[in-house]
Order: structure tokens, then C-alpha cells, then sequence
């Protein structure tokens, strides 16, 4: 859809020069839809080699599991359910024919259209040298890429939130057409809550504000926003009311996604946990963003008072609308719950826009500080020029992209290459291992971690959890889930029982219990038992004993 170019800026657009960051083109022979694009494929084309093979995580099992039977009351996905997700990858599912490798081609193709949308929003909101520097620090993400090399869903927040913030900076600007643009960011609004559901109070806020703040008679900004919430009703009835229907009806559906939320509203929520359920989140938060932005995190902090100050934020409508786009997933993220670094993809494209401007702005405030020293040191009369401002915050911002790229590709931690291989890895020797030596009706498996993917690579298994942590708040403090321990007696006809991601076991008299060395750190532990012989589990703990 062609966009035409912004309005004349207004009193209210001006801002003290010394707090605008340069607006030079640097590809000045290209149109920036071509310069987006370029970006978004290169995205795209980073992660395909990087890509997991093996579902990543419990919760990719169950969306894998969702497009052989649809039921949120089975986990089958869980809770609420991502209805277009999980419809989207069963259309890429008849063409691939492997769950993991088209959720996977969905995680990448949102990743390189995140990038895209990013540069069309960063450009409108602040010039194109600040799309492509935008860009890049979002491409080369640790957190972002690898979000984009798994079965997960969260490539999408970035993806949504950019695409509806491109267009609602179009319609706050007041582009030729914004009342239809008004009513299609509805629409789109609508699909991306079929993404994932909160999607849709983190971004009514900023269509709000687009549409009711640009220009033209209120009439028509009301009548143009009360088209966009029917559209946007109408398009969630769409997907929630099949949802639903497939789940069992509003009953299943109902009890299903009350007690999930319910468990993590105790567990992590300021609600359940009171003050140190919010520093618990807002910890994990800064954690995640420093992952997910590394060295921007430098200038963006020494910008920080000065972009977001109250002047600023009075006499600028672009500060105002990414502090829209930021604080309600911010707000719900400390109070609520933030499960996983995928999370922050929700307002991480406005921070990587901001974090741009904070670069081009740090080093402006370089080149004004030359010039003031200038006379008394000649030698810094270049550097008070303007010309090498932009080139050199492209020097700056590729020099944090390459970093980026390395904590993905060389580090160790959650979701970075290291543990997506490893991950591989386990699953494909262990699977082939149970399946080789380890009949299904003579076979038991006790798992956590990934119970839920051994459920779908041998689904003739018997499994049983190792532990359950979401029953930790109903029972006693004695009884809490790394000290509680499960007793069974082996059933007729089973020979062995297999603890594939126990992780150590600190039992004392293991008994039967042996380890199994699969290579590479990849292993788990066997009991050869028969019928009647007892087995005790728990969290890193196991152990059989003979009648």
C-alpha cells in the first residue's frame, strides 16, 4: 500500500535543534521501500541456517501437537490458544509436512517482515538514516534472531507491533486516506490478537491516539474509528468463535484458561506475589533487554533524559507516540508476567528505533562539542562539521550489530545457537535411542522439561511427570516440588523406566537407576525393572528398587 509523505510539520512538531538527530539519507540513490526489503531479506536469510530441527520447547510441542488435534483444554496449544498461528502453520504443514520446519518457515518470515515494517515506521517517525540504524540493531538482536530460529510465536509481536506502528504514524500524520488506513489498522489489530492476545491492549492505545490526533474534523476521526472497532470485532469473532468451538465449547474453554491464568497470576503476578512478584519481573526484564540490546544500551541511556523528558515529550509528537508504543507491555510485563526474552519483541522495535536516535544524538552532541573547542584546537575543526555524523553512527551501530550477532552465535544462554543445537542434539539421540531399545508397552517415560516433546516424537509411550510445579502453591511448605517425591509400583509388563531430561540425580541409593552416556552431553538414565519393583521420583531425583 503506498503511503503518501507526511504533512507539513506543525508548532507542535518542532523541537530545540540541539535535540534532533540528523535525518540524512544514507542511500540516497534508493527508494526505502527497496532499502527495507533488502534489510528484511537479509534477516530472513541469516536464520535459515541457524534454524532448529527438533521442537525447542514444551510450548512448541504444543502448538505441534495443536495441528493433529485442536483442543486448548489438552494444551494442544495452551492457553488462549492462538488461533491464526496455529492456522497458519497447518496451511505451511501441508506443504512442508514436518510441524517443527513450518512453524520454524513462519518464525522466519515474521522475523525478516518485522525488520521491514521497523525501517517504514523508524523512517516515517525519524528519516531514513535512523530506519536502516534501526534496523539492523533489531535484525542483529540476540533476542530477536533467536526467536526467528524456533517454534515459538514471539517473532510475531515484533512483526505486529511494527507493521501496526508504520501505520499508525501514517494516519497520525495525516497521509491521504488516513480514515481508511484508521479502519484497516482495526483489522489488523484484530489479526494480530490471533497471534497472541495481548497484542490487542498493547496496541488499541496507539490507534487510539493516531487516529483521534490527526488531522481533520472529529466527525470523521470518530466515524472512522468506530469502523475500525467493528472491523476488529468482526475479525476476532472470526478466529475466537471456531477456537472455541473446536476447544470443546465456552465451558472447557473457559475452565481451561481460568485456571491457567490463575496459576500465573499467584505465581508471578504483583497481584500473587505483591512487591517481589514486580521486582522478579522488572529483573527479568532488564535482563532481557540487555541481552536483546547490548552495547545500544549505552547511548540509549545517556540520551534517555533528553528524548523522554517532559519538554520533549510536550513539544514532540514522535517521543509521544513510542512512549505509546512502550508502556502499556511495559506495565503489563512488571505487574503481570513476563515468561520468556521472547516477550520484550513486543516494544523492542520502538526501543531500537529510540536506540538509534540516541546514537545519532550522542554523537552529535560530540560534533557540538568540537565545534565549541574548535578555536582553542584546531585539530577538532573536522570534527565539527556535520558530515560525519550519520556515517560514523552507521560505524557505531554496525559495530553493535556484530556483537549482537556474536552473543547469538558464540555465547551460551536461553535461546542463543548454543542451546538450540544442544536441544537437537538431545532430542535426536535420545529419540532414536527409545525407539531403538525400548518398546512402547514395555517402556515407561518420567519427564518435565520435555515431556511435552517426547509426547509427540513417541507418542505410543507411556509418560509420566517427573515432577509438577503448578501444584507447588497448594500444598504445604514441607511438601514443595524440588523436595516432593512420586511413588510407583512397576506395572505388569514393564521392563524399563527412562528419565530423559532428569538433569543429575541426587538420590543416594539410586538403586537400579543407571546413567546412560549418549555423547556430546547428552544422556539420561535407565532402570531395568519388572513388575512390582518400586520407583521413587522427583525434581533431580530418581530411584528403583527390586521386590
Amino acid at each position: 500500500m503506498a503511503i503518501a509523505p507526511a504533512r507539513p510539520a506543525t508548532p507542535a512538531d518542532r523541537v530545540p535543534e540541539a535535540a534532533r538527530p540528523p535525518t540524512a539519507r544514507p542511500f540516497p540513490g534508493l527508494p526505502l521501500p527497496a532499502v527495507a526489503l533488502t534489510l528484511g531479506a537479509l534477516t530472513a536469510l541469516s536464520r535459515v541456517p541457524f534454524r532448529s530441527h527438533y521442537l525447542f520447547s514444551w510450548d512448541s510441542a504444543n502448538f505441534a501437537l495443536a495441528l493433529d488435534r485442536y483442543s486448548v483444554p489438552f494444551h494442544q496449544p495452551h492457553p488462549p490458544g492462538y488461533a491464526l498461528y496455529v492456522a497458519s502453520a497447518s496451511l505451511v504443514y501441508r506443504v512442508m509436512g514436518d510441524a517443527n520446519a513450518s512453524y520454524v518457515a513462519l518464525s522466519v518470515a515474521a522475523s525478516g517482515l518485522a525488520v521491514v515494517f521497523l525501517a517504514l515506521a523508524a523512517a516515517r517517525l525519524a528519516g531514513q538514516a535512523v530506519a536502516v540504524l534501526a534496523a539492523v540493531i533489531l535484525a542483529t538482536s540476540s533476542v530477536f534472531w533467536s526467536q526467528g530460529e524456533v517454534a515459538y510465536p514471539y517473532a510475531f509481536l515484533a512483526l505486529f507491533t511494527s507493521l501496526v506502528a508504520w501505520t499508525c504514524a501514517a494516519v497520525r500524520d495525516g497521509v491521504r486516506g488516513a480514515g481508511r488506513l484508521t479502519v484497516l489498522c482495526g483489522g489488523l489489530i484484530g489479526i494480530a490478537a490471533g497471534f497472541r492476545s495481548e497484542l490487542l491492549p498493547f496496541l488499541a492505545p496507539l490507534w487510539l491516539y493516531a487516529a483521534l490526533r490527526r488531522p481533520g474534523r472529529w466527525g470523521e476521526r470518530l466515524s472512522s474509528l468506530a469502523a475500525g472497532g467493528a472491523l476488529l470485532a468482526l475479525v476476532v469473532l472470526a478466529w475466537y468463535v471456531p477456537m472455541v468451538t473446536l476447544s470443546g465449547g465456552w465451558a472447557a474453554y473457559g475452565a481451561a484458561t481460568g485456571s491457567y491464568y490463575i496459576y500465573f497470576i499467584q505465581s508471578t503476578s504483583g497481584a500473587g506475589k505483591l512487591l517481589l512478584g514486580l521486582l522478579e519481573n522488572s529483573r527479568a526484564i532488564v535482563g532481557y533487554l540487555y541481552n536483546g540490546l547490548g552495547l545500544a544500551l549505552v547511548p540509549m541511556l545517556y540520551y534517555l533524559g533528553r528524548y523522554f523528558s517532559p519538554q520533549r515529550l510536550a513539544g514532540d509528537r514522535r517521543a509521544r507516540f513510542l512512549l505509546l508504543w512502550l508502556i502499556p507491555p511495559l506495565v503489563f510485563y512488571v505487574t503481570v508476567h513476563v515468561g520468556n526474552p521472547g516477550y520484550v519483541l513486543s516494544f523492542l522495535p520502538a526501543l531500537c528505533i529510540y536506540a538509534a536516535v540516541a546514537t545519532l544524538g550522542l554523537l552529535d552532541d560530540l560534533r557540538a562539542t568540537a565545534a565549541g573547542l574548535a578555536e582553542r584546537y584546531p585539530l577538532l575543526i573536522p570534527l565539527a562539521r556535520p558530515g560525519w555524523v550519520t556515517p560514523a553512527a552507521g560505524v557505531v551501530v554496525a559495530g553493535i550489530g556484530l556483537t549482537n550477532a556474536l552473543l547469538f552465535l558464540v555465547a551460551s544462554g536461553e535461546g542463543r545457537y548454543r542451546e538450540i543445537r544442544q536441544i537437537d542434539r538431545i532430542l535426536s539421540r535420545q529419540v532414536a535411542y527409545i525407539r531403538q531399545g525400548f518398546p512402547p508397552q514395555e517402556s515407561l517415560l518420567v519427564a518435565y522439561d520435555r515431556s511435552r516433546q517426547y509426547r509427540y516424537y513417541l507418542p505410543r509411550h507411556r509418560i509420566e511427570l517427573l515432577f509438577d510445579v503448578a501444584v507447588a502453591g497448594a500444598v504445604t511448605d514441607t511438601s514443595r516440588y524440588w523436595e516432593r517425591r512420586t511413588t510407583l509400583a512397576v506395572p505388569p509388563g514393564v521392563t524399563a523406566v527412562l528419565f530423559p531430561d532428569l538433569g543429575r540425580n541426587t538420590s543416594d541409593q539410586p538403586g537400579l537407576v543407571q546413567r546412560v552416556d549418549l555423547g556430546e552431553g547428552v544422556e539420561l538414565y535407565v532402570a531395568r525393572v519388572q513388575a512390582g519393583d518400586e520407583v521413587r521420583y522427583g525434581y533431580q531425583y530418581a530411584s528403583a528398587r527390586g521386590r
